[in-house]
């Protein structure tokens, strides 16, 4: 059932929108959110890199079909996310190799605190897509 839209609607001292990973894998697609979360960052806008940031995260941990859907290596408690080292682990890589990809796009994933976060379904995909 969907939730009315009032029901995405919170905070006392200002409108706060609860956003679920599905609306943001929506957006991620069709909105360039990471130029403007790169952009947001640039104009040192601290709030709104934030939030894009958040965004972009759950866009990545977003999966329709559930944890069966994501291959027998993917358990529910997992982080939906792994470290440069781990995805070069599994994409057989070298860690410069998997930056590399995340640069130019091939990998999803997000810089944070100067060390990727790499999307463990990105992943899943690159490995079938090689």
């Amino acid at each position: 059932m969907t939730k009315a839209p009032d029901a995405w609607l919170h905070g006392q001292d200002g409108p706060i929108v609860i956003v679920s990973a599905h609306v943001a894998a929506y957006l991620k697609k069709a909105v360039p959110l990471d130029r403007l979360r790169l952009a947001a960052r640039d104009m040192q806008d601290a709030e709104v890199y934030n939030v894009l940031s958040s965004l972009h995260r759950a866009a990545l941990a977003y999966n329709p079909g559930g944890a069966e859907e994501q291959g027998s290596d993917f358990k529910s408690d997992r982080s939906p996310t792994l470290t440069t080292r781990q995805a070069a682990t599994q994409l057989h890589l070298s860690p410069r190799g998997v930056r590399d990809a995340c640069e130019k796009g091939r990998l999803a994933g997000e810089l944070v605190d100067g060390r990727w976060q790499i999307s463990r379904a990105s992943v899943q995909r690159y490995t079938r897509n090689q």
